[in-house]
């Protein structure tokens, strides 16, 4: 009697632990045997649908144009010069892995804006997404939505002086040499071709998260307050737009 109370709780055991493996995203998206593009693209209807439920984000999606995704767009593209500097220098990580794999047009136009992007522009960020580490999405989008709810909650901004720029500019000819300090600062023009202004963004996130404090956040923060800043969400994250 003893051994069979033992193999029932042995298989009373194996059975709540298939149902819980059986919850996870990874394990159903291999039974159900999801492409990597219809997980991606399950990552963003759930990452829509929480951020819809939060009351503050909601609030602030009321009385907008467009659709949710061009909504939560937006917020999150206003939200960016309010994150504080910590925030600042995670996104610049994540921005950093991305512009990685991004071509030089595809940089270029994140930072010339939403008109200026492209079908393609937009197939290379969705790649990109795909071809970073599995975690990556995750951060990318803890990322966004901290951006938005900054914007939701009208979350005060600090804006940088231009001391703090010069500064900073200072600490980046320190770390990179002067011909390259001054590279950046020529690239970062929307005039600039292609080439200039990608090397100018993958400079600026790669490097800004090494210089020391508070130089790195300031130079991200003039990118963000400077009406230049690159912004990825002109290659949508939320696109194609999930229903």
């Amino acid at each position: 009697m003893t051994s069979r109370r033992v193999v029932l709780i042995n298989v009373a055991l194996f059975v709540a632990g298939a149902v819980v493996l059986l919850s996870q995203n990874s394990v159903q998206d291999y039974l159900l045997s999801r492409s990597p593009h219809e997980r991606l693209m399950r990552h963003f209807a759930e990452f829509e649908k929480k951020a819809r439920k939060a009351p503050d984000i909601r609030r602030a999606l009321e009385g907008m144009n467009g659709s949710d995704s061009e909504k939560l767009q937006e917020l999150s593209r206003r939200g960016t010069a309010r994150l504080d500097d910590t925030a600042l220098l995670e996104r610049a990580r994540i921005m950093s892995a991305l512009f990685s794999q991004l071509s030089d047009r595809a940089c270029a136009n994140s930072l010339r804006g939403a008109s200026a992007a492209t079908e393609n522009d937009k197939a290379e960020f969705e790649a990109a997404l795909l071809r970073l580490e599995a975690d990556f999405v995750s951060k990318w989008m803890a990322c966004l939505y901290k951006s938005i709810v900054a914007e939701a909650r009208a979350t005060p901004m600090r804006t940088v002086t231009h001391g703090e720029v010069a500064a900073a500019f200072g600490a980046l000819e320190q770390k990179i040499g002067r011909d390259a300090s001054m590279r950046v600062d020529a690239g970062l023009n929307l005039r600039a071709s292609d080439t200039e202004l990608a090397w100018a963004l993958r400079t600026v996130y790669a490097v800004a998260p090494t210089l020391p404090e508070p130089h790195g956040a300031a130079l991200l923060r003039m990118l963000a307050q400077g009406g230049e800043e690159p912004d990825a969400t002109s290659i949508p994250p939320l696109l194609p737009e999930v229903r």
